[in-house]
């Protein structure tokens, strides 16, 4: 259906193009078929001599009531047809058709016929504004049954009816005319009514689509800074995430340096920790030994003794020297084996590097890696940067720890075990003797005449001699012995799952080598001997005190029987 959008003070107009070319092309039907029955009437029933005149009349008045209906379609279906053009068009449609019927010879009984195109504009505009074009059809009939009248005659219309007859048929005719405008004009207050109602109902539609539409835009609006703040929330949350585990991490390697003292241990522990925390495949603390301090690895979480052994092989290479010389970290997310040949064989793709700063002097490195690209980026390394900070601390106060624990155990002159940490230790020893059944020993010596050194070549030169028999005595003893300075010049040897025999062998052992030991300074060169003791648990001795008594009796008895002598204590009596 093709519609055009008229309004209702006369601009524009609705029009149905199919329905209007039903009722146009009716029209010409119906207007044929009442030229041929005019011409059959004059000349059959009239018996009337035929008027070449008149049909041609009628030929013009047909052909212009076609023509003006093709003109009044085309431009209803090309495009809106204006008031004006609609006015003239139809006025033309009503003109040429009254004329044409008032023409005939029966015109007076097709009037109705006549005022076919008058029944579109009372469907069209209404029926007040269809007055005006019957009364336009109205006078065009009398003024053209005036002229035919004139022209032809009265003998050229029927004249069956009587002139009241005729004036009675027309005014019925043109009251059913009315009629059936005025119906058709309810008809189109009804259809104004709706589309007028539908107009605004599709108005307000459209507001409230774009109401909809703006409520839309709104609610996307609402919607993308909703994401936008989820994101930025799940965000922070991974951060908040990402910094209570570093927190946790800190709090725990804080917790370890106050309550772990033994640095291998410590090291594993935060070693483990960085893993955990940094989300590393591999984790490596490497320390400085020795006096061209270079690195030697100190834990590790590589399990493959190979893979190990590169990396212990490799540590000290120049790419590493950044870090460990210039005390600032490193990170490489494009690792290459040829330019990092400790991670050979280990298809590490990145790694970070981060010195441990001991007071301003680099004591070791930490050593993170992973096996894909791009796995570390700076808050990684701060992250470490932390850690070292924590673990140099760390450091520092197990050296400290273990140079306090050195003076609390230690001898300060000779670097032997002092008497307080032998007691603790004979006791231990004794218990685990007890417990496992195994022979317990003790060797007691001391230097032989050592007043009269130190009266002879001073303090000085005495203090020297401990050390060398100190020194001499710790390099020949065994890992799970115990030596200590007893007191002046007297050095206990605890020696467990050794017998008494076997100590008294040890015990001679240590009298030749302090013997052919040569003691010298810058000015005297001396040497001593010692006088031992020597007792065991079980077989001399059943408690701690006893297995110190007898093996200091021994002694005595060596210094008795001349000095320079090892003695055993007596086998007891079960």
């Amino acid at each position: 259906m093709d519609v055009n959008e008229l309004d209702r003070n006369g601009k524009y107009f609705r029009h149905d193009s199919n329905f209007e070319k039903k009722i146009t092309v009716i029209g010409w039907v119906i207007f044929l078929v009442l030229v041929f029955e005019d011409i059959f009437s004059r000349i059959y029933i009239a018996d009337r001599i035929f008027v070449t005149k008149l049909l041609l009349v009628q030929g013009s008045l047909y052909a212009v009531y076609i023509r003006a209906g093709q003109i009044y379609l085309k431009i209803i279906r090309k495009d809106k047809l204006k008031d004006n053009h609609y006015m003239v068009l139809q006025i033309i449609k009503i003109v040429t058709a009254i004329s044409l019927v008032t023409s005939m010879y029966h015109g007076l009984f097709f009037y109705i016929f006549a005022f076919m195109p008058v029944l579109p504009i009372s469907l069209d505009v209404g029926f007040k504004k269809t007055i005006g074009y019957i009364a336009i059809g109205w006078l065009t009939q009398g003024l053209s049954r005036m002229l035919m009248l004139h022209w032809l005659g009265n003998s050229y219309f029927s004249g069956a009816l009587s002139q009241e007859g005729y004036f009675l048929v027309i005014i019925v005719q043109y009251l059913l005319f009315i009629i059936i405008c005025y119906v058709c004009g309810i008809i189109y207050d009804e259809y104004a009514k709706s589309q007028l109602e539908n107009e605004i109902l599709v108005e307000r539609l459209g507001d409230k689509y774009v109401q909809l539409e703006q409520a839309k835009k709104e609610i996307q609006l609402h919607y993308d800074k909703l994401r936008e703040a989820n994101d930025q929330l799940k965000l922070s949350n991974k951060k908040l995430s990402s910094s209570v585990a570093e927190f946790f991490t800190l709090q725990q390697i804080s917790q370890a340096i106050t309550s772990i003292f033994d640095m291998n241990e410590l090291l594993r522990f935060v070693n483990d920790a960085i893993i955990g925390v940094m989300g590393a495949y591999d984790s490596t603390i490497a320390l400085c030994y020795g006096t061209k301090q270079k690195l030697r690895v100190q834990v590790s979480s590589i399990r493959d003794k190979k893979d190990l052994a590169v990396v212990s092989d490799y540590i000290n290479s120049d790419v590493l020297k950044p870090p460990f010389l210039e005390g600032h970290s490193m990170i490489d997310n494009n690792v290459t084996a040829e330019k990092y040949p400790f991670t050979k064989g280990r298809n590490i793709q990145s790694l970070i590097c981060a010195p441990l700063v001991v007071k301003g002097n680099v004591v070791g490195i930490v050593l993170i890696e992973h096996r894909i690209m791009d796995a570390f980026d700076n808050e990684n390394v701060r992250l470490l940067e932390i850690i070292t900070q924590q673990v140099s601390v760390a450091i520092e106060n197990t050296r400290l720890y273990k140079q306090m624990q050195d003076l609390a155990r230690l001898d300060g002159l000779t670097g032997a075990y002092n008497r307080i940490f032998f007691q603790d230790a004979l006791e231990m020893e004794y218990e685990r003797a007890l417990a496992q059944g195994y022979d317990l020993s003790l060797v007691i010596f001391d230097v032989d005449y050592f007043k009269e050194f130190n009266d002879r070549y001073g303090h000085l030169f005495g203090d020297l001699v401990l050390k060398s028999i100190s020194a001499y005595v710790m390099k020949n003893l065994r890992e799970e012995d115990i030596f200590a300075r007893y007191g002046g010049e007297e050095f206990v040897v605890l020696m467990p799952h050794t017998t008494l025999d076997q100590a008294g062998v040890k015990a001679e052992d240590f009298r030749r080598g302090i013997e052919g030991l040569s003691i010298t300074d810058r000015l005297i060169s001396a040497s001593v001997t010692i006088s031992a003791g020597v007792s065991s648990f079980p077989a001399s001795a059943g408690r701690p005190t006893e297995l110190i008594k007898t093996s200091d009796d021994a002694l005595y008895q060596a210094k008795r029987d001349g000095r320079n002598l090892v003695r055993l204590a007596p086998i007891r009596e079960c």
